[in-house]
């Protein structure tokens, strides 16, 4: 296989994650990481440190704060992929919105401007996600927005 190829395979993994993710598809999202710990680094948002969680534990994170009030939206662009055998790492810029319809207008949007670090590896003959990391560059709008739960 072409490293163009198995470029293209990890940036569509990599695209279906954010795809996934704003659609609240959970169970699908599941299956496209690796069954062992993650390492999830989200401190440039959250505070606190890195973490070792697992992929059921990440995504109950992701749904618990983009519930079914809450409407996302995930791009990322700017893919570099290095791949080392069964290992793969991708950087890529990224661009995401949060917006609870419910809160008054004009505070009912954050949007943050940042980069992801993600590695993946092979396995079951496919490519799965093995981290995820986002540092933030910036953000605009109540961060009540960002943390709203049900």
């Amino acid at each position: 296989m072409s490293l163009a190829t198995i470029q293209e395979e990890i940036r569509q993994l990599v695209d279906a994650l954010f795809v996934l993710t704003d659609a609240k598809a959970w169970r699908e999202l599941r299956e496209l990481f690796i069954d062992g710990p993650l390492d999830v680094d989200v401190t440039s948002l959250a505070g606190g440190a890195p973490v070792k969680v697992t992929a059921d534990a990440l995504i109950a994170g992701f749904a618990r704060g983009l519930h079914a009030s809450k409407t996302s939206h995930h791009m990322a662009t700017n893919y570099r992929t290095t791949v080392d055998g069964e290992h793969a790492t991708v950087t890529a810029q990224g661009y995401a919105w949060n917006r609870v319809a419910t809160m008054p207008s004009g505070e009912d949007l954050w949007e943050t401007w940042g980069h992801y670090e993600l590695t993946c590896q092979r396995a079951e003959g496919r490519w799965l996600l093995a981290s995820f990391k986002y540092f933030s560059k910036h953000t605009r709008g109540p961060d009540a927005v960002r943390t709203h739960t049900l």
